[in-house]
């Protein structure tokens, strides 16, 4: 599915909802109901094998959410928790599927926090990382995460159908392992 294609989905999604927007190549934009801008960019959707789509709502007002649109049509939202009275960004944030889990990731104030939201059993965890800066790295079923600026943590997460475990590792195993974050 193209871009383009995914985009027109999303649109069209927005449009059941009564939401009348702007559409280009690079974003969707609109004017919610309390004159608020949001929009929605290529980079911050992402879609699995079974055709769930899933997207970052950007808004002015710091009203952030995502939006996930289930193969029966069905739009839930999850809404990033922050633990501070900033808002979430967005901002080198991550949206990627692994079967029927999305893992999030985004920016609250001072921090970048990662989530794994379950499709399935709409059930999240938030994995606790040390760092300022998560970087990220999906090999298979395994997700590798490291800590920036701070005191260098790095996890493995392996992902199995209806449950992941989550290992502490070091940069030994994953030079042995040929690892880097990109």
């Amino acid at each position: 599915m193209t871009q383009a294609e995914i985009l027109t989905l999303i649109d069209e999604e927005l449009f059941t909802d009564n939401i009348k927007t702007e559409v280009s190549e690079q974003k969707i934009i609109w004017t919610d109901h309390s004159g608020m801008e949001n929009s929605v960019s290529p980079h911050q959707i992402a879609i699995n094998n079974d055709g769930v789509i899933a997207w970052w709502q950007c808004n002015k007002a710091g009203k952030e959410e995502v939006r996930i649109r289930l193969k029966e049509k069905k739009v839930m939202t999850w809404k990033p928790p922050i633990n501070t009275l900033g808002q979430p960004l967005f901002r080198d944030g991550l949206l990627y599927f692994y079967e029927n889990y999305l893992i999030i990731k985004y920016k609250d104030t001072h921090y970048q926090r990662l989530f794994i939201f379950n499709i399935k059993t709409l059930k999240n965890e938030e994995i606790i990382i040390n760092a300022l800066t998560i970087q990220v790295k999906m090999i298979g079923n395994e997700l590798f995460l490291g800590g920036l600026y701070h005191d260098e943590e790095f996890i493995k997460i392996t992902i199995y159908p209806d449950h992941f475990e989550k290992e502490s590792i070091d940069e030994v195993y994953l030079h042995q392992r040929n690892i880097t974050f990109d």
